[in-house]
């Protein structure tokens, strides 16, 4: 479908590994003890929320999990494989999971509502001791639901779900508003730990 001309607020070319944050971010949506710290295994410097959940969906395909939070609030996570393996879930368990929030890099206003689509690409990234990190990328025509400018965070609806996406200091907040329609160009969730029972899910 041919999209309508966009107005750019701001195009954001970074690599992966570039995405920290300015400050650490205390996640309101996914944090159930703010005095832990990140696993080992976190990858980067962006914000890791720790959160115990319940697992509500199950996608095999893309292993990733829908969960619902202690607050009621529902975050889709991209596990990586070497992290674990979503197969071994069942909706309903209770899961604890550390991990990376989705993260908005660029956003561009488009003139026509209503047009949704969505494209995911891969990317893998070095990482120390010769591993390496899979890392999605979504982009996306949605509306914007609500803005969070104090927490820099933004709730998309698209054409499959709901997403909230922490913004990058590079991205103006400010020039976005509800109802707004925008190609938003967001790094997913990405799991780092999960654990079922104090187990990992390998």
């Amino acid at each position: 479908m041919q999209l309508a001309a966009c107005r750019p607020i701001r195009v954001l070319a970074i690599a992966v590994a570039c995405t920290a944050l300015a400050a650490p971010v205390t996640d309101a949506r996914a944090q159930d003890n703010p005095a832990s710290s990140p696993p080992p295994n976190a990858v980067g410097t962006v914000a890791v929320a720790d959160v115990t959940a319940h697992v509500t969906h199950i996608n095999p395909a893309n292993n990733e999990v829908t969960i619902r939070g202690p607050r009621g609030e529902s975050t889709i996570v991209e596990v990586d494989p070497d992290v674990g393996d979503v197969k071994k879930l069942k909706v309903g368990d209770e899961v604890h999971i550390s991990y990376k929030g989705a993260l908005l890099l660029s956003a561009d206003k488009v003139a026509t509502k209503g047009v949704r689509s969505r494209v995911e690409t891969e990317s893998t990234t070095p990482a120390q001791g010769g591993a390496s990190t899979r890392t999605r990328h979504v982009e996306v025509v949605a509306t914007v639901q609500k803005i969070d400018r104090k927490k820099r965070l933004v709730t998309l609806r698209g054409p499959e779900h709901t997403v909230i996406v922490e913004v990058s200091p590079d991205v103006p907040i400010e020039k976005l508003k509800v109802g707004d329609s925008i190609r938003a160009n967001y790094v997913s969730a990405t799991a780092v730990q999960i654990t079922r029972n104090g187990t990992p899910i390998q």
